[in-house]
């Protein structure tokens, strides 16, 4: 997960990960060794909101490790009322996890990504050519939207709950 089509979490064009090292992310971008570049951009992760639905559904579990992953979802909750207006927080990492899994879940677009590393303004932005303005070798995968929020959330939750299973958290003495 990194980068953004649009507005950032940062600046007003970069998202964090790759606001923090631009140079790495450039490399990784122009390397000849990566066979399959995928992008999963701040936009896609704005929609996989921890909605109050959600967390009931993990607070259900009733468990020491579900009441953590509760908390730690909404650790930032405030933050992402208070800069974006998101009712909900996002899920970030997860949805590069999620496409590796099952990347039938997601929409995607083969695009050309330069990353800006002298910006003044916003270093480490994700320059993507989505409309193919400038007619370079497209060398990224884009994914541009889940298809299905809410088969997203089972898979999570499906997951969690196997590693609920198996949590040391749980364990009493």
């Amino acid at each position: 997960m990194g980068g953004c089509i649009g507005i950032g979490n940062m600046t007003p064009g970069s998202e964090f990960n790759f606001m923090n090292d631009p140079d790495a992310a450039h490399i990784v971008f122009t390397s000849p060794h990566v066979p399959r570049l995928v992008m999963i951009p701040l936009e896609l992760t704005h929609t996989v909101l921890a909605t109050p639905n959600i967390s009931e559904r993990l607070r259900s579990l009733g468990t020491p490790f579900s009441s953590i992953l509760d908390h730690l979802l909404h650790f930032f909750a405030a933050t992402y009322k208070q800069v974006f207006q998101f009712d909900s927080p996002p899920l970030h990492d997860p949805c590069a996890v999620a496409y590796v899994a099952d990347k039938d879940l997601f929409e995607e677009q083969m695009v050309h990504v330069d990353i800006e590393r002298t910006s003044e303004f916003c270093p480490g932005r994700s320059v993507c050519d989505v409309f193919d303005m400038h007619r370079k070798e497209k060398n990224c995968v884009v994914v541009m939207k889940i298809k299905e929020v809410e088969q997203f959330w089972n898979m999570m939750l499906e997951a969690i709950e196997q590693a609920d299973k198996k949590s040391p958290v749980n364990q009493t003495k």
